[in-house]
């Protein structure tokens, strides 16, 4: 998928170890919960609307690749227009999931409900696409970049995958029960960086007035 993970607060160096926890999701392709859908299957006179819902194998098995305490649910719409030779890919997904609060340690239910607004293209049309962006880079353009279509893969767009990721990319990779925010331990002498001129006036107050 082109799209960004989700960019939430910078995590905190306390987090850290706890993030290290988080697996990264299954590599694109990877039949988690294959649906894949004919292209040339999408109607001419508007869009094609397509139901997905993951199986209790297929939710176990998210909840291990994403280090989750349960999938109850997982269930995507989608509404598939042809555009010449891209398709558009509109709908959400919505999901009932368990995770680990890394404050306390405990499990909690949240839901997920995640647009998804897609377009899917030929791979020499997504090919172009990425040397537009690569060419723009090079030349040091402050201009923003349209992201580059998804692939269609031998004529088809795989929504189970498509619908997987969508879940992974929704995660919070710091998961905290509602109502519950980090304290974080009051700061010591010892944890403040000290400036030059401090450390040197330290040295001399160990030292003493007459030196070593």
């Amino acid at each position: 998928m082109s799209k960004q993970p989700n960019k939430g607060k910078k995590p905190r160096a306390d987090e850290k170890e706890a993030a290290t926890r988080l697996p990264p999701p299954p590599p694109s392709g990877l039949p988690v919960m294959p649906r894949p859908f004919e292209v040339n299957d999408i109607r001419d006179d508007g869009g094609t609307f397509v139901n997905v819902e993951a199986t209790p194998a297929e939710r176990a098995a998210l909840a291990q690749a994403y280090d989750l305490q349960d999938v109850a649910s997982l269930t995507a719409r989608f509404n598939l227009v042809r555009r010449g030779k891209t398709v558009a890919v509109t709908g959400d997904v919505k999901a009932r999931i368990t995770q680990v609060c890394v404050v306390t340690v405990e499990a909690f239910e949240s839901d997920v409900d995640e647009p998804v607004d897609l377009t899917y293209a030929p791979e020499a049309q997504v090919a172009e696409a990425w040397e537009r962006i690569a060419k723009a880079e090079a030349s040091g353009t402050n201009a923003p970049v349209e992201d580059p279509p998804d692939v269609i893969v031998d004529g088809r767009i795989d929504l189970g995958l498509l619908t997987a990721e969508t879940l992974s990319l929704s995660l919070d990779p710091y998961p905290k029960k509602p109502g519950v925010e980090f304290e974080a331990p009051e700061a010591t002498e010892d944890d403040v960086d000290e400036s030059p001129f401090a450390m040197l006036a330290k040295l001399k107050k160990d030292i003493g007035p007459g030196g070593a």
